[in-house]
């Protein structure tokens, strides 16, 4: 795809940066020496590639560890007007820490599951870009473990958030889950008077 290479990072894009989606995808072959031509005529890039929603005509795709920092991107893809352009790139790890699932909520807002080192957070993104946390992955199983469960005892504040979803029937519901040990939350709130 078409796009601005900064000098040093060839590739890297950055918010606010405008990239060309049709036509511009650069040599069709694989190989490394196929990709620096590409960057070399000042094609993007994306880096680890994990996760995609479609919402209102655009389609929004998060690249883990893209971005100038390495701690992750967010893509917005215009399907009306073929353009894609760079929603948020983390400048930092405690800012946003390698992103890989996403889901939009019926109301536009973006929620985006952590991937990195540490504890592990979900966020919220609006639709123009600014960034907030929006939960913290606290679990800790205590020693004896839960009544009724076989989850043995341990720290899991390390284990990434994943498959974030809100309910098909009015998106008053956002369903996710922790990797491990294998906890499902669904979650509710007055979302219609957040970003969410």
């Amino acid at each position: 795809m078409g796009g601005h290479a900064r000098r040093g990072q060839p590739g890297a894009a950055v918010p606010g940066d405008r990239l060309g989606a049709r036509g511009h995808a650069g040599p069709r072959a694989g190989g490394a020496e196929h990709r620096s031509a590409g960057h070399r005529r000042g094609r993007g890039g994306f880096a680890r590639l994990e996760g995609a929603w479609y919402h209102d005509h655009k389609v929004y795709v998060v690249s883990t560890s893209g971005g100038p920092m390495g701690q992750g991107q967010v893509f917005e893809y215009d399907l009306r007007h073929d353009r894609i352009k760079v929603l948020f790139a983390s400048p930092d790890a405690s800012v946003l820490n390698n992103p890989d699932n996403i889901c939009v909520s019926p109301r536009g807002g973006i929620v985006l599951c952590e991937d990195g080192s540490g504890v592990e957070y979900l966020h919220g993104l609006t639709e123009d870009g600014r960034i907030f946390p929006f939960a913290a992955n606290n679990v800790v199983v205590p020693s004896g473990g839960i009544p009724g469960k076989t989850v043995a005892p341990g720290d899991y504040t390390g284990s990434e958030w994943c498959g974030a979803t809100f309910d098909t029937r009015n998106g008053d519901w956002l369903f996710v889950n922790i990797q491990s040990p294998g906890i499902t939350f669904a979650i509710t709130g007055p979302w219609r008077r957040g970003s969410l």
